[in-house]
């Protein structure tokens, strides 16, 4: 397994600017009334998956399954932080669509690598004749 740093980097820059938005007092509940907590955590959290799917570079199972595993541990740092703060608290049901985001997001990125990787297909490499009205 290859590691892209640039990609890691990204993640962990982006983790540590959420966390730190997360614990200022007031702003996460606002963005919440605002857009709604689970699809901050979709949103976030699938945006993190497709930089640590990324990041990574292997074996395609390999590369999913430690993703997948990245992004969980991420969600649970995120949620024992929320935790420790008087002004917020934790919640399973978040984790879960942390893991959630990440599955889709991990799932769609392998189908587009595999459809984009693939030959043209066979319509495209037949050699089509020119249609005709006319009878030869």
């Amino acid at each position: 397994m290859q590691l892209r740093p640039l990609w890691m980097c990204l993640l962990l820059a982006f983790f540590i600017i959420m966390l730190a938005a997360g614990a200022i007092p007031g702003s996460a509940n606002a963005l919440s009334d605002r857009f709604g907590d689970k699809l901050l955590h979709l949103l976030a959290y699938g945006f993190m998956a497709a930089l640590c799917f990324q990041s990574l570079r292997g074996r395609r199972l390999i590369q999913s399954i430690t993703s997948l595993l990245i992004i969980a541990l991420l969600g649970l740092i995120d949620e024992l932080v929320q935790s420790l703060l008087p002004y917020r608290n934790a919640s399973l049901i978040d984790w879960c669509f942390d893991i959630a985001a990440a599955i889709a997001v991990i799932t769609f990125m392998n189908l587009f690598a595999t459809t984009a990787t693939k030959t043209p297909s066979a319509c495209a490499k037949k050699s089509a004749k020119p249609f005709s009205l006319s009878q030869d």
